[in-house]
């Protein structure tokens, strides 16, 4: 039979993640901080904190201002922004989303950070990503090609479910939770490359906090199933989709395990990912752009939805821009932050050159996210003298297949730091990586974590003392 709210539900409740699920948990949260302490300073994320208002009371959390607190929602709000603000946080090609940003965004912003544990935050975004990833995986990639936003439309699930599991709601409180979840998913693909894209992610996160908070005090959705016939899944896929499909199971595995996360290598959109390493294979093979008359990518069928922006004018079109992509790693012979600075973008010598990339989708049958995920891309480079290059890639850089190894996590890490906070040693930063570590298998979060809040902010002298303690 296919499952239901309650069996969701009892699933959030009762189920029990493994060492295995529970350790790639703890690297998820690692990259989620690092990502969300570097988008911390991004435009989207400093407009949003300008919006909230400070709040005293006994319940509030920090903001990236060390004079401002502000209330459990509005944290998450601001939280998810700037997790999502650069694009580098983690992955789930099996429901095309951004597992982490949402869920955690969340957990941090669910109560205070001193009765918050390694092991409760862990084992709580399990649950959630894998309600987030198991949704989007059902409902199927018709939602997304309709041109919802999964990341958002499936996160406020996820983060609903990883709440209601670290506050202990009962069965019956977290099937009313994710049922009001329903009414507050929202988010469209339309604004990506915009700073209303990262915001889904904020208010994913802050809808979570909602949901279950008015699931506590009793108020009741409809008594209809969620994942039945008139629900979610028909109203969101367009009636391509009605009912959970009984091959899709919540758990077994977690979707953390197996297929696992992808940690991004590049502050980008992830379909960007194969494209930038033939970029940097040609030019280390000594490629320049004045050799190259014309660029030629071919990608799955659906590989291109995301990549909007031909023509990027700023940064953040230009984390959508598969020309601007290729062109730039061609150029600069690599992808970092700078890349997506508007006066990277700028640059006439990559603005006259973005109408010389063809980008194509082979023609075939549809395929589901994870295919997509799985499939090569080719690139073939028509040089001025008249011969041709040609370059393919099955593995995305950070997928399972191509992951980032410990040293390249702590290197993300350190480099998100540092970009928040230039001043902040590379010293200090990695034995923040090392507490995290540590933290996140035993005892309190607390002191981590307000020691990683502290180091981000420059000119913050008592950062450095709790980092060395």
């Amino acid at each position: 039979m296919p499952i239901t709210s309650f069996d969701v539900a009892t699933f959030i409740s009762e189920a029990r993640p493994g060492p295995r699920a529970l350790s790639a948990a703890s690297t998820a949260v690692l990259d989620t901080v690092a990502v969300l302490v570097a988008g911390s300073i991004e435009d989207a994320t400093v407009r949003i904190a300008s919006t909230l208002t400070p709040e005293l009371g006994g319940n509030s959390l920090p903001s990236f201002d060390p004079a401002v607190r502000v209330r459990p929602g509005k944290a998450a709000l601001l939280y998810g922004t700037a997790a999502h603000a650069l694009d580098f946080d983690d992955v789930s090609m099996v429901a095309i989303c951004h597992p982490s940003a949402p869920v955690f965004a969340a957990l941090l912003a669910a109560g205070n950070w001193d009765d918050l544990t390694g092991q409760q935050l862990c084992e709580a975004h399990v649950i959630g990503t894998e309600v987030m990833i198991r949704m989007g995986q059902a409902i199927g990639f018709h939602h997304y090609d309709l041109g919802f936003h999964s990341t958002a439309t499936m996160g406020v699930f996820g983060a609903t479910a990883a709440v209601a599991r670290l506050r202990h709601l009962d069965r019956n409180q977290t099937a009313n939770a994710l049922a009001i979840a329903a009414s507050l998913a929202s988010g469209l693909r339309l604004n990506f490359g915009s700073m209303i894209k990262p915001v889904h992610v904020g208010v994913a996160a802050a809808n979570a906090l909602r949901a279950v908070e008015w699931a506590s005090a009793g108020v009741e959705p409809s008594r209809g199933d969620l994942f039945g016939p008139g629900g979610f899944f028909e109203a969101m896929s367009g009636g391509s989709q009605v009912t959970w499909p009984d091959d899709i199971v919540l758990g077994k595995p977690f979707a953390i395990e197996a297929p696992g996360f992808e940690q991004k290598r590049y502050a980008c959109c992830y379909l960007l990912h194969k494209i930038i390493a033939m970029g940097k294979e040609a030019s280390l093979q000594g490629m320049r752009l004045s050799e190259i008359a014309r660029f030629r990518v071919e990608m799955p069928m659906g590989g291109t939805r995301p990549l909007i922006y031909p023509f990027p004018k700023t940064g953040t079109q230009a984390m959508f821009s598969a020309p601007y992509a290729l062109v730039a790693t061609i150029l600069d012979g690599d992808i970092g932050f700078d890349s997506f600075d508007d006066r990277a973008v700028a640059r006439q010598t990559v603005q006259s050159r973005l109408g010389d990339v063809l980008i194509e989708e082979v023609a075939g049958p549809s395929l589901t996210p994870e295919q997509i995920g799985a499939a090569p891309v080719r690139m073939e480079l028509l040089l001025t003298d008249g011969s041709s290059r040609r370059f393919e890639r099955f593995a995305a850089p950070g997928s399972p297949a191509d992951p980032l190894s410990p040293k390249d996590l702590e290197v993300k890490w350190i480099d998100c730091l540092r970009r928040a906070n230039p001043s902040l040693s590379a010293s200090n930063a990695g034995t923040l990586y090392t507490q995290g570590t540590t933290g996140l298998r035993s005892g309190s979060l607390e002191p981590w974590l307000k020691s990683a809040w502290s180091a981000a902010r420059p000119g913050s002298a008592h950062n450095m003392h709790a980092v060395s303690a």
